[in-house]
């Protein structure tokens, strides 16, 4: 191999054994049902993590003393919003971006994701048993994925449940001695 020095042959396995690795690794993450960045997946629609630490926060600067809005909450109303603004269009109960504007006035610029989130919880009180049991039937129906740092979508009872590491281990009781 003229032309070539001795670490520039070592060079090409270690390069490739490294891509591999890294190629390996991305396809493994979160057990391929999650993208980097995502906080859920429903039905194919990524809902960003970036959207709800701003909803989270936004929301949470102009909340009441001791009404502070968790990430896990601000996940759960953006995999319901999709929904529940379809059933409410379907109804011609839709709530507008200026109503919705209007409840988090104080919010200076407020994120399309808080608009929505607002829309939502707008557009719920609005309907109906049926249209919520039309709701909870199509939730069963559709491939939610959520990181597991929110918890766990439970469509039976319309709620993120906080999970657990699987590192984190519960250590048994030792009886004192």
């Amino acid at each position: 191999m003229l032309g070539t020095t001795r670490a520039s042959r070592m060079a090409r396995p270690t390069l490739s054994l490294t891509l591999l690795l890294s190629a390996a690794l991305a396809l493994s993450a979160c057990g391929g049902a999650q993208q980097s960045g995502a906080a859920a997946i429903v039905d194919g629609k990524v809902i960003r993590d970036q959207d709800v630490q701003v909803v989270s926060s936004q929301l949470n600067a102009i909340s009441q003393e001791g009404q502070k809005l968790s990430p896990d909450n601000a996940v759960l109303t953006l995999i319901l919003a999709p929904y529940v603004l379809a059933e409410a269009k379907r109804l011609n109960k839709s709530v507008s971006e200026a109503d919705a504007r209007k409840v988090i006035a104080k919010v200076a610029k407020p994120a399309p994701s808080t608009v929505t989130f607002v829309q939502m919880q707008l557009a719920l009180q609005g309907l109906d048993q049926a249209s919520k049991a039309a709701i909870v039937q199509k939730l069963g129906k559709a491939k939610i994925t959520v990181n597991p740092r929110y918890g766990t979508f439970d469509a039976t009872q319309i709620a993120i449940i906080p999970t657990a590491p699987n590192w984190i281990k519960p250590q048994a009781t030792s009886p004192a001695k």
